[in-house]
């Protein structure tokens, strides 16, 4: 519509960007706004083209119609409300997004990972998580059926490439900031917060192994040792472990990992865990409250906020008991000391949420939607952690009732989604194999 009735010109299925002289591809791209906050985000990723598994199987990135198309993109978002005409929608911003080089390395990792999947036969097994800023995200429609693809005779799921939902808050929030409908950074790329790893860095490894490796000179230290080694004062926290993963992780630039320029644009999750000594977590894990307006107002999985925390790329950091050893830390707040089992660090990775688990995740959001729709929002009908499904809906640690608003009206008692203690302990095992 925007490319007849405003730009008057025909809709093509050129490979070529759609304004071919400015080397411009336009993209229109949805917006939700916060009835508490009134604050805009983004609705969903932004999808750039179609992945042929045939044709990404034997074609370099930089011979893709993947950059040709989105290395440069005039983006219009609009207001999306579920009860309005398509018509009536308004365009709120517009941005002129030129893909910093730096993200251009990341992105063509990206690619890279997805293409090798193809190259291996492996299409349908392909996931948003398997990537930073650039996704496979699932396309066409409920009962559209599989598709060939080389080197497997199993069907393969129709997906397009994306800039993922959390790198598109990103560029939204440049526009934001200005403080004015339209924005650009073509002429400017730098990034306000920190960066993780430099683009010299990324010429020679991947981001994934140059953050393993800031780990391993650790290995076998614990909390005291590790900041000790740092030149990091120990102290009491609940989560100075954590802290002590994000200055590892940053080579000291700072412990606000969800800071940094990668994981901003990415999304990644970064958990602690520390184990017993009989290699379970010492508790479940927690994520997220969740929103009962969007789990109201979204029907489709693969669009939720769930999906999205979900196929997230997650960076494990896990510490295990030392036998018969304590450390010994000052809290700055009570000014005493407190003497607490050591744990050292003993190993990191990243990892993603296989198929059959998210499977398992999409029928847990499922028995979560319908509870929220029929207004039973209640700890007894969703599921709980003795009901062994790897994921249960709770509240997290507190020491009175928090509320939340209710699509239905009134209030409703804060709950969470929560990763069981048991799939916690799974996915370790299996990777320590």
């Amino acid at each position: 519509m925007v490319e007849e009735i405003f730009f008057k010109y025909e809709i093509n299925s050129s490979p070529n960007p759609d304004f071919s002289e400015a080397q411009v591809e336009l993209k229109c791209t949805p917006l939700l706004k916060s009835k508490k906050s009134e604050k805009y985000r983004i609705k969903e990723r932004l999808v750039c083209t179609m992945i042929n598994y045939f044709e990404v199987a034997y074609t370099r990135f930089e011979d893709s119609h993947l950059v040709s198309k989105c290395r440069l993109m005039l983006l219009l978002f609009y207001l999306h409300l579920k009860e309005s005409e398509i018509y009536d929608y308004q365009f709120l911003f517009r941005i002129l997004w030129k893909i910093p080089e730096k993200d251009l390395l990341l992105i063509k990792k990206d690619y890279e990972t997805i293409a090798n999947k193809v190259r291996s036969g492996e299409a349908h097994l392909l996931s948003e998580g398997d990537t930073l800023y650039l996704g496979a995200c699932r396309k066409g429609n409920k009962g559209d059926l599989p598709q060939s693809q080389p080197y497997s005779d199993i069907k393969a799921y129709k997906r397009a490439f994306s800039l993922k939902t959390s790198y598109m808050n990103y560029v939204l929030k440049h526009v934001i900031d200005s403080g004015s409908d339209a924005f650009t950074n073509y002429k400017s790329d730098e990034f306000p917060g920190f960066e993780l790893v430099s683009a010299q860095e990324l010429k020679n490894s991947t981001f994934e192994q140059i953050i393993i490796s800031r780990f391993v000179p650790y290995y076998g230290l614990n909390y005291v040792e590790i900041c000790a080694k740092l030149g990091s004062p120990p102290y009491q926290a609940k989560n100075k472990y954590a802290d002590i993963a994000g200055l590892i992780a940053s080579n000291s630039k700072s412990k606000r990992i969800y800071a940094s320029e990668e994981f901003i644009k990415s999304g990644i999750m970064m958990k602690t865990i520390r184990l017993r000594n009989n290699g379970m977590p010492k508790e479940s894990m927690s994520f997220k409250n969740i929103d009962y307006q969007e789990v109201y107002d979204n029907a489709n999985w693969f669009n939720s906020e769930a999906y999205g925390i979900f196929t997230n790329r997650f960076l494990f950091v896990i510490f295990k008991p030392r036998k018969g050893e304590t450390i010994t830390l000052h809290n700055n707040r009570t000014h005493k000391d407190v003497e607490e089992q050591a744990y050292v660090l003993d190993r990191v990775f990243f990892w993603t949420m296989p198929s059959d688990d998210l499977a398992t995740a999409q029928l847990y959001w499922e028995n979560i939607r319908e509870n929220v729709v029929s207004n039973n929002i209640k700890k007894e009908c969703f599921w709980s952690i003795s009901d062994n499904k790897k994921f249960h809906v709770r509240p997290k640690a507190t020491k009175k009732t928090q509320l939340a608003s209710n699509p239905h009206g009134g209030e409703a008692e804060k709950f969470s989604y929560w990763f069981n203690g048991k799939y916690i302990k799974e996915i370790v095992d299996n990777e320590s194999k």
